[in-house]
């Protein structure tokens, strides 16, 4: 009884075992997870502080101020910055920490800073950063400190460049005064075009439709504003009651009404293409199947600087539009390509610019499909139209029609259908031998070559064969006396040179002429 006990305590550990072994394989294989309420990377990353304070905030004798932050502030520094000055300009004050700084939540700490500005008189700017203040963001409060030297303050818009390219246009600019109202301020604005974010010219004073409330609020008609299309830079100055002057803050506006102009030319010329017959009162191109087209587009926007985004495509004769390929593109305002189908193409350009306005534009031409020209050759002599030629019937020969002429693209599908007195004998290949006439006397050979278009091209010859290879000067050679002098004058130098016993090659009689 003692061993079966111990036996299945025994089973038992084992199983255990097993159990365990099988969870550590299971944890083993399983992704670890990042443990909740860990930092997640952009969270925190992200540096945010906030002042409890807002712009314009007077203190004469200690600043005191106090916030929250998304971080420790382990590494933060403070700098105190002339506003006139801009924090490019050495600081009036700084510091390599806060006062204090105390968790108060969930990725969340508060702080204060307290600084003795008493020997302070100027409108001045206080700096955060937390790290290296080169590289890390920064957060910033404008201050009166002291009893002088305060002058309004315009805080930059929230975006550098504005567009209008149709209706209203409002911008808000943060503004403050040592007063703490914009009652009585005067508002003042210079205006130059500058594409390139530098003034062509002097800026001119100009007025434009503002208001004064909490913000400076600029209000921007396309319609009214007294500007052509084109890149300006606008600057804005604020002056309180006093009539002391702000810092002067600019904006690039981009004004842009009208859409692009976009003048599309090609390629096809006189002298590579006729004018077709005027339809409808439009003139049609034309132009041979596989001759390359260039097109080119010239798009202008109106002003300098402008910018636009070119989109290209093609329309086939069965109505499939498609884009160009990469290596269709000389550049981006120029396209080539090869029609290899005939019919009416297109070409179709659509041009936006970066006001968002589209201009379409569309060259149509068409295709004419180019007939082959048969070509046939024995022993290496061109056959011409009505040529009368003798051939002997001891050997054999080859009437060849590989190198008739075509549009590249016609080239591989042409049909040759070879002719033998009125009778199709050969409906395949470039090649006719002597195999296919069984019979002497005159024949009447006929080559029709037809491409994949249906365009056709005839070639017709007479081929004499004779019934003795040997039959007489005039049936083998046309009773052409200049050929049986140089005939014997072969034969004679053939028999010299073999009686002096030289090596070289010896002439043969051509196996066939043309018959006068």
């Amino acid at each position: 009884m003692t061993n079966e006990v111990r036996e299945v305590n025994m089973r038992k550990r084992h199983a255990s075992c097993a159990s365990i072994v099988f969870v550590l394989m299971l944890l083993l294989t399983m992704p670890f997870a990042p443990v909740s309420g860990a930092s997640s990377g952009s969270q925190m990353d992200e540096f945010q502080l906030n002042f409890f304070q807002g712009d314009g905030h007077h203190s004469t004798d200690l600043l005191n101020l106090n916030g929250t932050a998304n971080m420790p502030l382990d590494a933060a520094q403070w700098r105190l910055f002339d506003h006139q000055g801009g924090p490019e300009s050495p600081p009036l004050l700084t510091g390599d920490y806060l006062s204090s700084v105390t968790p108060s939540g969930e990725h969340r700490w508060s702080w204060t800073l307290v600084v003795d500005v008493s020997h302070l008189n100027c409108t001045c700017v206080l700096t955060i950063t937390q790290g290296d203040e080169l590289h890390s963001p920064r957060a910033q409060i404008a201050l009166y400190l002291g009893e002088t030297n305060h002058r309004p303050v315009l805080q930059h818009p929230m975006r550098s460049t504005y567009l209008l390219a149709g209706g209203d246009l409002d911008i808000s600019i943060d503004a403050i005064t040592p007063s703490n109202t914009l009652n009585d301020s005067v508002i003042s604005f210079t205006v130059c075009e500058a594409p390139n974010a530098v003034c062509l010219k002097e800026p001119e004073p100009m007025k434009l439709n503002s208001t004064l409330s909490d913000k400076l609020h600029l209000h921007l008609n396309a319609t009214t504003l007294p500007l052509a299309d084109g890149i300006w830079k606008i600057t804005v100055v604020l002056s309180d009651r006093a009539l002391t002057a702000s810092n002067s803050i600019s904006y690039t506006l981009q004004l842009d009404r009208q859409a692009p102009l976009v003048i599309l030319t090609s390629s096809i010329q006189e002298s590579q293409a006729s004018l077709a017959v005027v339809e409808n009162g439009s003139v049609d191109t034309v132009v041979y199947e596989g001759e390359e087209v260039l097109f080119t587009a010239e798009v202008s926007d109106g002003y300098e600087g402008e910018s636009e985004v070119l989109t290209w495509s093609k329309i086939s004769p069965d109505g499939q539009v498609s884009t160009f390929s990469g290596a269709s593109f000389i550049t981006p305002a120029s396209v080539k390509f090869l029609p290899d189908v005939a019919g009416e193409w297109g070409v179709v350009l659509l041009v936006r610019d970066s006001a968002g306005h589209l201009a379409r534009t569309t060259s149509t031409f068409t295709v004419v499909n180019a007939a082959p020209v048969a070509q046939v050759f024995l022993d290496g002599l061109q056959i011409q139209q009505d040529d009368v030629l003798v051939a002997p019937t001891g050997d054999s020969w080859v009437l060849n029609a590989s190198k008739t002429t075509d549009t590249i693209n016609d080239l591989a599908s042409l049909r040759y259908q070879w002719y033998v007195d009125g009778a199709l004998i050969q409906t395949q290949g470039a090649v006719f031998d002597s195999a296919n006439i069984n019979s002497t006397g005159s024949h009447e050979i006929e080559l029709v070559v037809v491409d994949d278009d249906g365009a056709e091209s005839r070639l017709v010859f007479s081929l004499d064969i004779p019934q003795d290879q040997v039959s007489g000067s005039e049936g083998m050679l046309g009773g052409n006396y200049f050929t049986l002098g140089l005939v014997f004058i072969i034969g004679l130098a053939g028999f010299l040179l073999a009686g002096m016993g030289s090596s070289e090659p010896e002439t043969s009689l051509p196996k066939w002429q043309k018959k006068k």
